[in-house]
């Protein structure tokens, strides 16, 4: 009956009853221990304790407690066990030496009661009245655990990050706050960090996810730090949601992507940490290919050596600026090949530092267009030059004839040679008016042609307005009687004095004055000279009005046009060239004057001629 009840106590005793061999095999395992370590008696017996449930940086523990039992016959110890799922528990170990009746060593009995609990309500009494108020005054979630794994202290932030009452998380494994998937792994990273406890940060460069109450995972930061407290080792992670980060860093990337230059993002190393896909169709690379690597790798051999200083010096003084624009900068592509480019940089500050975010631009093309750009202006200016070498070669060969045309038909509308008829009349009038048109032409044109060239050659002397202004009127009166115009002059008492060239001068009043008789079929045409002060300086204003239809306002832009007729009616044709105001502006801007206007349609206009006096 003993014998029974003996068995009966060694294999139903509540705590774990383990006997265990002089070189540490299992020799007794009973249900408890089962229960409480995972292992069924069959997967226990003949193993080695040390190999089955102490953990590596226990073993030397072990090892004391059976020595301490052999030297006094019995040995008490708290300590921390493995279960088979990894999952490590505070037990307290009993250990006694059994001896035969000689004082041989038989066996050693060792009983392990779970205190895991008992130990978590002792850890977080302590944390708790020494790191309260500190934790709950930081701004992560807090989630402290003792050397088990086991939660003895979370914050506020933490319940509202991972959706659990506090009460739910105390004890329980901190593997209950990851997704399943990290939970066999995380045990051993566990065991790492407090077999060489340090400040760092979790998972750096990996993706780590929390997982909430509900089922949702979400992406994390974490750091961990240890503490030394007397009940042992305790570590603190201070997890960081980076839900709103990711979404950023997501939206980022997206706005990378849509970017339509290549972008590469580098660090204050010179390492390139992202770019686009742009990046990889214009250099030829693989995006794994340039991560982590210089950015000297996207450029040509001979700048490497310089480069690295230019990007310190950006570092130094951050701000936007483009590269190349004005000078021949050129990257490299994988395949050796180098090409034009332009590059604007700006600095990109994170909460991970400060990186210079650069846009990369191929400008071989347009590179093409410059230069063909470039040779098409110099067949122009030679095309022009070649232009303004006739027009002055050919100015006498022009005009000489046609002075004799004219002076012919002025010989024969005298009747000196003898009388004509009224049709002979007629007719030679109007080749007198037809040459004469052409010889207008033909000065208007040589002049617009050396003004563009550059060999107008102006005698500035001093020149009364007053003069200029009598002579415009003397020549331009009879054909204002002709039309039966009111020509008037409104001119001062006193000499009005410029700095100017007297023929320029006359020539811009004549032409406006003509143009102003020319456009009116009623009315008035008013010529008026007087004083003003522009910006503390005195000038001279010469303005020509008259009472004619006026300008349409879609007209205006083409006014100053060379070649150009605006005309207040779509069926009255006018003589003219179309290159007197556009020869009257050249002129003006020569004098270092300008013209204005006025004009309002179906009322007439104003020009005015602004020249600075002595």
């Amino acid at each position: 009956m003993k014998g029974i009840l003996d068995r009966l106590l060694l294999q139903h005793n509540p705590d774990a009853l383990l006997a265990i061999s002089e070189n540490g095999e299992i020799l007794h395992w009973n249900d408890a221990a089962e229960a409480i370590f995972g292992y069924s008696c069959d997967e226990a017996l003949g193993r080695l304790l040390n190999d089955l449930i102490v953990p590596p940086d226990r073993r030397d523990e072990e090892r004391r407690i059976r020595e301490d039992a052999l030297r006094h016959g019995l040995a008490v110890y708290e300590s921390v066990r493995r279960r088979k799922d990894g999952l490590l528990l505070h037990v307290s170990v009993t250990t006694k030496a059994i001896r035969d009746a000689g004082g041989n060593l038989e066996c050693f009995l060792s009983t392990k009661k779970d205190v895991t609990h008992l130990k978590v309500l002792r850890d977080a009494k302590l944390v708790e009245s020494k790191f309260r108020d500190l934790l709950e005054s930081t701004p992560d979630a807090i989630v402290m655990v003792n050397v088990t794994g086991r939660v003895v202290l979370i914050n506020s932030q933490a319940e509202n990050v991972f959706g659990y009452r506090r009460a739910e998380m105390m004890g329980q494994p901190v593997e209950m706050l990851l997704p399943q998937r990290f939970h066999a792994a995380h045990h051993g990273h566990r065991g790492q960090f407090f077999a060489q406890p340090r400040t760092r940060t979790m998972g750096a460069g990996l993706e780590l996810y929390g997982l909430r109450k509900n089922g949702e995972e979400f992406p994390v930061e974490i750091s961990l730090s240890t503490l030394s407290t007397e009940e042992g080792p305790m570590v603190m992670s201070a997890v960081r949601d980076l839900t709103d980060r990711k979404k950023a860093d997501q939206k980022f990337r997206s706005l990378l992507e849509s970017a339509p230059d290549a972008m590469v993002i580098i660090g204050h190393d010179g390492k390139i940490e992202l770019v686009n896909s742009q990046t990889e169709k214009l250099f030829g690379y693989q995006r794994e290919e340039l991560l982590g690597q210089l950015v000297e790798i996207l450029v040509p051999e001979r700048f490497h050596a310089k480069h690295p200083g230019h990007r310190t010096s950006f570092f130094a003084q951050p701000r936007a600026r483009s590269m190349g624009v004005g000078l021949e900068l050129n990257a490299r592509r994988r395949d050796g090949t180098e090409f034009p480019v332009e590059i604007s940089l700006s600095p990109l500050d994170t909460s991970e530092g400060l990186f210079v975010s650069s846009a990369i631009r191929d400008v071989t093309d347009r590179k093409h267009f410059e230069n063909a750009l470039r040779q098409k202006n110099v067949e122009l200016a030679n095309a022009n030059q070649a232009k303004d070498n006739f027009l002055a070669n050919m100015s006498h060969e022009l005009r000489t004839p046609l002075n004799a045309i004219i002076g012919f038909a002025g010989t024969l509308l005298m009747r000196l040679p003898g009388p004509l008829t009224s049709d002979q009349e007629k007719q030679l009038k109007t080749l007198q008016a037809s040459a004469r048109h052409l010889l207008a032409l033909i000065n208007d044109l040589l002049d617009v042609a050396r003004i563009e060239a550059g060999k107008t050659e102006l005698h500035f002397e001093l020149v009364d307005c007053r003069s200029v202004i009598q002579e415009v009127v003397a020549a331009l009166s009879p054909e204002a009687i002709r039309k039966e115009l009111e020509f008037l002059a409104i001119l001062p008492a006193m000499d009005l004095v410029v700095r100017a060239d007297r023929r320029a001068l006359s020539q811009i009043v004549l032409n406006l004055a003509n143009n102003a008789l020319k456009f009116t079929d009623r009315g008035s045409v008013c010529i008026e000279v007087s004083r003003c002060s522009v910006n503390l300086r005195k000038s001279v204003e010469i303005s020509i009005r008259d009472t004619g239809k006026g300008i349409r306002p879609e007209d205006l832009p083409r006014l100053f046009e060379p070649f150009t007729q605006v005309d207040i009616s779509k069926t009255k044709i006018r003589e003219g060239t179309g290159l007197g105001l556009h020869l009257s502006r050249k002129l003006a801007e020569l004098l270092g004057g300008q013209i204005t206007f006025q004009s309002e349609y179906g009322k007439g206009s104003t020009f005015t001629l602004a020249l600075f006096s002595d």
